[in-house]
């Protein structure tokens, strides 16, 4: 019997558990198929291990807790947060969101049974419209069991990483001396919204209306929206596409992102938020550069328009 079956027993009379989908990162579980009375369905099935292989990350307890905590936070997000979230930036259906001990049976209603299937770069005006959306919605919002600081890779949560940095003092700028004061300004920005943390184009679901499901909340948290933004442009765009589309497409997120604080936020100053996350583009570009460098220092995303950005930041911030 699966891990998993025990977990589904006390919520649905009738379950059929159908084919694994695909496993999920580094032994954690996996997403299965299933019709949970009558109704097509697919679990996350979530089992974190005791030691996690993967060739880009130390081993370590600080690690292994890391993604301990981040699936319990997306259970939290599922069971707590993602009902109440507005028809334009809403999640993936959650049926149910069952915890026992360090096991987790996520239950989705199946998007592709409902219209909806994986988005594409043919989407990107539409994922940040919805990120515009969360992002408004969820401004100066608590976070409770969510991550004090949204997002995977910023600086508290990496350690490894920032220790695996070369310092170099020859280059336009050492990210290693300034990785502390990059980090501070993002943290501790006036105005704080609750960021996807993971926002990639794999994540989100899209329907014949183009209308956007967002999903994998694993790193959900406080932080600036500018964050999401950056890390979706870099799952959409290639270096030479960054060039020619980025300025574009953050002008497009930052006119919704007016019209949803409107919305959603009449009584906070629009410009006051918009004004303060632009000049923060360069810093979210530099401290996810930070990251990489630390932990895949030949990472195909470490081109040179990152490279321009973390100057920029450097230049203005020193």
């Amino acid at each position: 019997m699966t891990f998993y079956f025990p977990l589904l027993q006390p919520h649905f009379k009738h379950i059929e558990i159908g084919e694994t989908l695909t496993s999920l990162w580094s032994g954690c579980g996996s997403i299965v198929e299933c019709r949970l009375d009558n109704v097509p369905c697919v679990i996350k099935a979530i089992k974190i291990p005791n030691h996690i292989n993967h060739p880009k990350i130390k081993q370590s307890k600080f690690a292994l807790k890391r993604k301990q905590q981040s699936y319990h936070v997306e259970y939290h997000f599922y069971k707590l947060y993602s009902h109440h979230l507005p028809k334009t930036a809403k999640s993936i259906a959650c049926v149910n969101a069952i915890n026992f001990g360090d096991e987790y049976a996520l239950v989705f209603k199946n998007f592709t049974q409902f219209g909806f299937t994986q988005a594409s770069s043919l989407h990107i005006k539409p994922i940040l419209k919805w990120l515009a959306h969360f992002h408004a919605f969820n401004l100066n919002k608590q976070h409770d069991e969510l991550w004090g600081q949204g997002c995977y890779w910023h600086l508290n949560t990496r350690p490894d990483e920032f220790n695996a940095l070369m310092s170099n003092t020859n280059n336009e700028f050492d990210i290693k001396v300034v990785a502390k004061k990059l980090a501070y300004q993002l943290k501790h920005a006036k105005y704080k919204t609750l960021i996807h943390g993971d926002a990639k184009l794999a994540n989100f679901a899209v329907n014949s209306n183009n209308e956007i499901r967002g999903y994998d909340f694993q790193y959900t948290g406080a932080g600036v929206g500018i964050v999401d933004v950056m890390y979706f442009m870099t799952s959409c765009f290639s270096c030479e596409e960054l060039y020619a589309h980025a300025e574009n497409e953050l002008a497009y997120y930052f006119d919704e992102l007016e019209h949803a604080l409107a919305l959603h936020q009449p009584d906070i100053p629009v410009h006051a938020v918009t004004n303060e996350w632009k000049a923060l583009w360069s810093a979210a570009w530099a401290d996810f550069y930070r990251f990489l460098a630390g932990w895949s220092p030949e990472h195909y995303k470490i081109n040179s328009y990152m490279h321009e950005q973390v100057v920029r930041w450097f230049k203005t911030n020193n």
